[in-house]
């Protein structure tokens, strides 16, 4: 069985690299990763669409800032 982890997230520079390598590290093998960005401006998307990219499977940015809850739902 195939477990989605869904992982929203804003401004979330500092720390967004590590929560995503101990996600790839977790025992769960059959896994997708989603990452939703709720229109960071401290260039946390930048660097999930270019350095981070090969830590997730799927990438949605959010238009404008929605709050958790519609990046959770999004997801």
């Amino acid at each position: 069985m195939k477990i989605s982890i869904v992982i929203p997230c804003y401004n979330e520079r500092p720390t967004i690299e590590k929560l995503l390598r101990a996600v790839q590290a977790s025992a769960v093998e059959e896994k997708e990763v989603i990452v939703i960005d709720d229109f960071s401006t401290d260039g946390t998307r930048e660097l999930l669409q270019h350095d981070l990219a090969h830590l997730y499977d799927h990438l949605l940015l959010q238009k404008e800032n929605q709050g958790k809850g519609a990046a959770l739902r999004a997801g």
